[in-house]
């Protein structure tokens, strides 16, 4: 199975919230991503020019190999499912009570 490229887009200030939750996920899962950003302010994820997640248009966005994932929360479950232990690190608790908690501070 070949290394997948996966790419996490954040506003050009790094100002928000919900990408550094991504940006943690795959941290913790110990992935190789690269970054990619684009200016909100000037609406630059407006333009027909970004090839980015256009249902949503915001960030954070994931990009795996052809596979384009927004919401921050849905983008550390996926992490964690495709990702899975014990082949890659753990995310979310293996207790169902702790990783309800887990989910409900992420929320």
């Amino acid at each position: 199975m070949s290394k997948p490229a996966i790419t996490l887009w954040s506003d050009a200030h790094f100002f928000s919230p919900y990408v550094l939750s991504a940006w943690v996920a795959l941290q913790e899962k110990g992935l190789s991503f690269h970054i990619k950003t684009i200016d909100l302010d000037s609406g630059e994820h407006l333009q027909p020019t970004w090839q980015g997640y256009d249902q949503t248009r915001r960030v954070p966005l994931l990009q795996i190999d052809d596979f384009e994932l927004s919401e921050s929360s849905t983008i550390a479950e996926y992490l964690e499912d495709r990702f899975a232990p014990p082949t890659w690190e753990r995310i979310y608790p293996l207790d169902l009570e702790n990783r309800a908690r887990a989910r409900q501070i992420q929320a």
